[in-house]
């Protein structure tokens, strides 16, 4: 096992056994409570991220611009990003170790990673600039990577409970 993948495990069975870990685990309603508030965040997100890439491909709001619309919406997605972040956390912390193992959590937390780092970077970039400025096909390419990055963190969360983990390399929790 490698240095990383001994640290990832070491954090995980950290987590399951965490204040976090076992409270969420052991309650009856928390999970669910948790899980709640990480949908709502996504149903925002995803509503967030429509409309800005709606705009950015020449759908809707053609009437106002795209960076006012970016300014506009920037709250609420970041909002909806921290929310997102700290109650998928206290999820994973219930199952950490199993989350481990899962092919689709791992999809999951790659595509986050990419989706947040496009979209605090070029989108970003790409949605305060005016078109003039970067031309025609960047807003447009910069929306479907978009779409496509926040669809995949979508779908690799509904695959975790579909997709059967392998394990922690036969380690328990």
């Amino acid at each position: 096992m490698s240095w990383v993948a001994a640290e990832l495990l070491a954090f995980c069975r950290w987590c399951n056994g965490s204040f976090f870990g076992h409270g969420i685990r052991d309650s009856v309603w928390l999970f669910p409570f948790v899980e709640i508030f990480h949908l709502l965040a996504l149903g925002l997100l995803g509503g967030t991220v429509v409309i800005l890439n709606m705009s950015l491909l020449g759908l809707r709001f053609r009437g106002e611009p795209v960076a006012a619309l970016a300014r506009e919406v920037r709250p609420w997605m970041i909002g909806s990003i921290v929310v997102m972040l700290v109650s998928g956390f206290l999820l994973f912390s219930t199952e950490a170790v199993k989350m481990y193992g899962s092919p689709a959590f791992q999809f999951k937390m790659a595509s986050l990673a990419l989706a947040l780092l496009f979209t605090f970077t070029v989108h970003r970039r790409v949605t305060m600039l005016e078109e003039a400025r970067i031309g025609a096909v960047w807003p447009k390419l910069a929306a479907v990577v978009s779409i496509l990055l926040w669809t995949a963190v979508a779908l690799g969360g509904r695959a975790i409970g579909y997709v059967p983990s392998s394990g922690a390399g036969g380690v328990g929790g």
